[in-house]
């Protein structure tokens, strides 16, 4: 039995495995570059769809066609399913409806043919844990589990994301008994906080996870996107949306420049082409660190706070954090660390050297999840634990791999 560990983002998708000849987790390479993230994209066309970095490429073309003809186009394109899923969804795509779960089987089946054809097509994967926020509602996990057995998986767990990121952060990095770790995980579509404790050689949670689904990459992509647009009304008097509708290719373009400042640079700039009066025109679009910060303050504050709450609650139990883990691609802003050290000054903050694939393969790792349930009794050895507070009740879920929280 072969296992694969998928981390479904807004924006990328990740996979892992247990690769056989070393026996570790380790993530699946798509595309001809070795990239191990897969565009969480789908594209409706004459013959059908398609998804990931063919539809992603289309949207560096379409640009260079004239409004009418690209928002036309741009109309089939969905760029994040998760952020919009729901069990009744349906979209329209050209001349044919879609529901979600159509939409998300064809993607988890191409994601399935892909990672064969880097594993090998020998290799029987009839088992999957797939991760999920923490307000996820149940109705959507159980159709991310419906939508995986239709598309070929004959068991099928899920966990929540942050739990699995402190475990892929742990197959390469020591994480002592009693260690306590608030996982920050700012992804493309959601913020995720959860603050868990390594307790004989397992995770648990002490607190209660917080989470929100309206705060992430892809809104301060939507930040940078009315920046530009405002800069391309000012100097050329043309709207790059029309009427409230985004143009995905522009969005995609400012979401390729905030990504860029996860380095150290402190200028960077992107290229925009559209078309005006019948010309091409490329338009530079260049932010510094200071006017980014400007920008997107307001919603990195609000993920912040999604923190605080956590934070709150270990306070309220006398809970040490010994270190916060910085995950998702997000979370490599230079503005996020900065707020969460004005938080926790004496806190050590870190992030995984797999930032972008810690959860996929946390999916896969070798470790028991456990997890609160008020109803059992607290062992002695529970009782005798050397945080010195009697810690919550925790217990292995092996019916169907959910995780869920109760009586906090």
């Amino acid at each position: 039995m072969a296992v694969l560990g998928i981390d479904y983002g807004s924006s990328y998708t990740t996979v892992s495995w247990i690769n056989p000849r070393h026996g570790k987790p380790e993530a699946v390479k798509f595309n001809g570059d070795g990239s191990v993230k897969y565009p969480s994209v789908i594209l409706g066309y004459n013959n059908g769809l398609v998804s990931g970095y063919q539809a992603l490429n289309y949207l560096e073309e379409v640009d260079k066609l004239p409004s009418e003809i690209r928002f036309e186009m741009l109309a089939n394109f969905i760029p994040s399913l998760k952020r919009i899923l729901s069990p009744k969804g349906v979209e329209f795509i050209g001349d044919k409806e879609y529901t979600h779960k159509e939409l998300l089987e064809f993607f988890f089946k191409q994601v399935k043919q892909l990672t064969n054809a880097h594993c090998g097509n020998e290799v029987d994967f009839d088992s999957v844990v797939i991760s999920h926020p923490v307000d996820c509602e149940e109705s959507t996990v159980q159709m991310l589990r419906q939508t995986l057995s239709a598309s070929g998986f004959k068991e099928v767990k899920t966990q929540f994301e942050p739990i699995a990121a402190v475990m892929g952060y742990g197959i390469d990095h020591d994480i002592p008994e009693g260690q306590g770790i608030l996982v920050f995980d700012f992804g493309g579509g959601t913020i995720d906080v959860a603050y868990a404790k390594k307790h004989l050689g397992s995770y648990r949670i002490l607190c209660e996870p917080k989470g929100d689904k309206s705060c992430g990459g892809q809104d301060i992509d939507v930040l940078l996107y009315e920046d530009l647009r405002k800069k391309v009304l000012a100097k050329y008097n043309m709207d790059i949306s029309k009427g409230n509708i985004v143009d995905l290719g522009m969005l995609n373009s400012c979401r390729r420049l905030k990504e860029h400042f996860s380095d150290s640079n402190d200028v960077h700039e992107t290229s925009i082409v559209f078309v005006k009066d019948g010309r091409i025109i490329t338009y530079t679009y260049k932010l510094n660190r200071d006017s980014l910060n400007n920008i997107i303050s307001k919603k990195i504050a609000h993920a912040i706070n999604v923190a605080k709450a956590v934070i709150k609650q270990t306070e309220a139990k006398q809970l040490k954090i010994d270190k916060v883990l910085l995950i998702g691609g997000s979370s490599q802003l230079t503005l996020v660390r900065q707020m969460l050290f004005e938080v926790l000054p004496e806190t050590t903050i870190d992030t995984c050297g797999e930032k972008d694939i810690a959860v996929a393969l946390g999916n896969v790792a070798d470790e028991q999840i456990i997890i609160k349930e008020s109803e059992k009794k607290v062992t002695d050895d529970d009782e005798n634990d050397a945080s010195g507070e009697k810690p919550s009740v925790v217990y292995n879920h092996e019916d169907d791999g959910v995780l869920t929280f109760n009586n906090w």
